[in-house]
């Protein structure tokens, strides 16, 4: 088997060779796939930065309507604070009038009793007043007589 020109030997030093192609073939498979590997992750990645950049954008957009939104609320917010204290204010003027025209209602009350009474004693002075210048006047005109205008027999002048 020394013989190189045999054919077993040769195969015994092609088999090294061919181990070695055989190996270099298999690298260049996983180079190949490697390398497909490589770019679908370049790709898959590029995908992730379009996306990760759209979802960035959509991200500032989303901040700058809450932060809009949480203006409006503040301002909406506020409005309503104004508008409580308004209507507490209302509500307290209100209890104000309210205790002020039961005040007055019962002044108008007071009032219109005090005016009957004072009707009552004005008529009920006045009743004696007539009596009393009835009195006077019976007292003046003396003994009843006829009528003033009634004229007075005159006697006979011869």
């Amino acid at each position: 088997m020394d013989n190189p020109a045999d054919p077993g030997d040769r195969h015994e030093t092609k088999n090294p060779l061919s181990k070695w192609v055989d190996e270099m073939q298999g690298v260049m498979k996983m180079i190949t796939n490697l390398i497909d590997d490589s770019d679908r992750h370049r790709a898959a990645a590029e995908s992730a930065q379009r996306e990760h950049m759209e979802l960035r954008d959509e991200l500032h957009r989303l901040r700058a309507e809450v932060e809009s939104q949480r203006s409006e609320v503040e301002r909406q917010r506020a409005e309503v604070e104004r508008q409580r204290a308004a209507a507490e204010s209302a509500h307290r003027e209100r209890d104000d009038l309210r205790a002020e025209i039961a005040s007055m209602h019962a002044d108008n009350e007071r009032l219109r009793t005090e005016q009957t009474e004072a009707g009552e004693t004005a008529a009920k002075l006045l009743g004696e007043m007539k009596d009393l210048v009835n009195q006077v006047a019976h007292k003046f005109q003396g003994p009843s007589k006829s009528s003033p205008f009634a004229r007075e027999p005159r006697s006979p002048q011869s």
